[in-house]
């Protein structure tokens, strides 16, 4: 228990510094932020405004990079090549859930599904000491040089409760205790401490308190997003004040989380917030970014004292602007992945950086070999990106000789005894976390695995269906399709899956079942169907300026959803309208002739049946059509104009 008090008390180090000789040179240190969904649009405004005071120092005193990113926008991916420098493809980490091998249940993302060495793996081979705190996709805990809290204890995702008996949640094993004596410490802010970010009276954060709401609530979403936050770096900054690791990667996941909770909230107030809920919780996006800042700080001056480098990075962006969520993204779109954007930010101070007013461009692929060349470790030649430019060369250790991670280092794990009761309840939380976010609809999280016994595996529809998407990305069509064809073996039904082998074919110039693709997807719940069937319009619309013949495609598709869904009379307007465009007039005005019985007030459809009368030479009819639409919106200048030439004897409109 020394090691689980000692954490809190001061107990002896995990392990002595090992000496060194006498006149050696310092070895390099590194501290590693991330602030998962951070960018410098809104950090950029909330240091304006003298909010984020240590940031501020870092920009002024170090350099600053958009960090471009890649799609899917999904953080487990994104962290794992951050640490490996492998795309998803390569580290094998691609979806936020995998299947348990032996009870064939969904369980969180793990570290067995990474399938190459991470840099802390490397670094402790190399003999240099590491301390990792809560990074993605890290239980169980590896055994490392150093310290390693994996990610079971960043508590937004997971019942505090269940962890106090989850396995394998750190290394060394007795760390565990001091895990849990830190969870229960910080787990539970008072109402004193959210009542500085969200305007509620005590009656309403009690009430909040013992509905239980968790993520769905903004007042208990914003109190566990803070106390994760405080989780994390009571673990990061009292581990590496006993340790003095040389390389330290600690994360946080609230600054994306809270974006996700309370970013509809946030100014300038969209219409659809009432002004009481904006009142209330408008400030509790900037209030986290201030505490996760106030943190930033203690690195920081650990940073400055140790001659270490600090380096501060993000995965993505955000969507702070206009086009943020009007409502919680968990009850929105398939995916909250939607509301993230590129690029995200990184930023860096110390011995090892030059300075600079400017902020250049990098890629999440440059971390790892950057951190490499800071650290004196060899780079992997499978390494996508590269060291960044801007480092001082008097300050770096000698570069290595790149070497093949998997053959330099091992990934030793703590043995998890077969899933037990706790494990599938913190699975069961997990999922209902990630369906509250927007990341699972709830079709997906109750879907089994539709694979034959001998064809299962570990990965999980949304795991290929995510690596499809890094490939389309990338414009490998042909290896996309086979990974969304793959999802679908595990989920027949899943509709996201259905879209993006829709999406695929289209780009394939596979027409015919790129659109029986599409109608799938609806018919087995894609949200947002109208919105999903216009921009399959618009896409085949641009296609069309190029190519004329396409209008031909365009039409067979609305064909075919109109038949699917014969009362949805946007659909019957859209083939409408193609078919008017296409000069079939006749079969245009029938369609709009049954919008107009069932809705003789709708306009649209009147002056279309106006104009495809004109087309079959009826122009008294039309004449007709133009009166009943201004008779009811007098205000169309344009269709006045018309009726007008047609009352004086014209026959075409222009």
């Amino acid at each position: 228990m020394a090691l689980a008090f000692g954490l809190l008390a001061g107990a002896p180090a995990l392990q002595a510094e090992a000496p060194r000789r006498a006149g050696s040179a310092p070895r390099p240190k590194v501290i590693f932020v991330g602030w998962d969904g951070a960018d410098w649009q809104l950090l950029d405004r909330l240091m304006k405004e003298g909010r984020l005071p240590n940031l501020s120092a870092i920009v002024a005193g170090g350099r600053t990079w958009d960090l471009h990113t890649f799609e899917p926008m999904a953080s487990p991916l994104i962290w794992t090549t951050i640490a490996t420098g492998r795309t998803p493809i390569d580290h094998g980490v691609a979806d936020f859930q995998e299947i348990d091998p032996k009870s064939r249940t969904r369980i969180p993302i793990s570290g067995r599904s990474r399938k190459v060495p991470a840099l802390w793996n490397v670094a402790s081979a190399k003999g240099l000491k590491v301390g990792i705190v809560g990074w993605w996709a890290t239980w169980p805990a590896e055994k490392v040089n150093g310290f390693f809290v994996s990610d079971r204890a960043a508590p937004v995702l997971f019942d505090p409760q269940l962890l106090a008996k989850s396995q394998a949640i750190a290394w060394p094993e007795g760390l565990a205790d001091g895990v849990r004596l830190v969870l229960k410490r910080e787990w539970n802010p008072p109402y004193e401490e959210v009542g500085k970010a969200l305007r509620v009276s005590r009656a309403e954060f009690d009430a909040s308190v013992a509905a239980g709401r968790d993520l769905k609530d903004p007042i208990t979403g914003y109190r566990k997003i803070l106390a994760a936050t405080r989780v994390h770096a009571t673990l990061a900054l009292g581990l590496y004040e006993k340790e003095r690791p040389d390389l330290t990667m600690v994360y946080f996941q609230g600054t994306d989380e809270i974006g996700h909770v309370a970013g509809r909230y946030a100014l300038p107030k969209l219409p659809q917030v009432t002004a009481e809920d904006s009142r209330k919780f408008r400030d509790a996006v900037d209030a986290i970014y201030v505490e996760t800042d106030r943190i930033l700080g203690q690195f920081r001056e650990k940073a400055g004292r140790d001659g270490a480098t600090l380096v501060v990075a993000s995965d993505h962006g955000f969507k702070w602007g206009s086009d943020r969520p009007a409502t919680s993204s968990g009850v929105q779109f398939d995916t909250a992945f939607l509301w993230h954007r590129d690029p995200g930010m990184l930023a860096a101070e110390g011995p090892a950086i030059v300075p600079s007013k400017g902020r250049a461009a990098a890629s999440v692929f440059d971390l790892a070999p950057t951190l490499c060349r800071l650290l004196g470790l060899p780079p992997d030649p499978a390494f996508e990106g590269k060291a960044l430019g801007g480092l001082a060369p008097a300050a770096l250790p000698p570069a290595a000789a790149a070497a093949g991670w998997e053959k330099t280092a091992t990934v030793e794990r703590l043995l998890v005894r077969d899933l037990d009761e706790t494990e599938k309840k913190a699975a069961e939380e997990f999922t209902k976390k990630l369906v509250a976010l927007g990341y699972l609809t709830g079709s997906e999280a109750s879907a089994v695995d539709g694979r034959p016994a001998n064809r299962a595996g570990t990965e999980t529809a949304g795991s290929f269906q995510n690596l499809g998407t890094f490939l389309r990305s990338r414009q490998k069509y042909e290896e996309s399709l086979a990974l969304y064809r793959k999802a679908l073996e595990v989920n027949p039904r899943s509709a996201t899956a259905w879209m993006n082998t829709s999406i695929t074919l289209f780009h394939l110039e596979r027409w015919t079942e790129s659109d029986a693709a599409l109608l799938s997807a609806l018919q087995y719940g894609y949200s947002e169907p109208e919105a999903a069937v216009y921009r399959r319009v618009s896409t085949y619309m641009k296609r069309i300026e190029a190519r004329p013949a396409v209008r031909k495609e365009l039409i067979r598709c609305l064909r075919s959803v109109v038949s699917a869904y014969p009362q949805n009379d946007r659909y019957g307007a859209s083939l409408g309208k193609a078919l008017f465009e296409d000069q079939q007039c006749a079969e245009s005005q029938a369609l709009f002739s049954r919008i107009v019985a069932r809705k003789p007030a709708d306009i649209e459809a009147l002056n279309l049946m106006a104009l495809t009368s004109l087309c079959l030479d009826k122009t008294a009819d039309a004449r007709a059509w133009f009166r009943k639409s201004l008779a009811i919106d007098p205000n169309q200048p344009a269709v006045r104009e018309a009726s007008v030439q047609l009352e004086r004897g014209g026959s075409s409109v222009r």
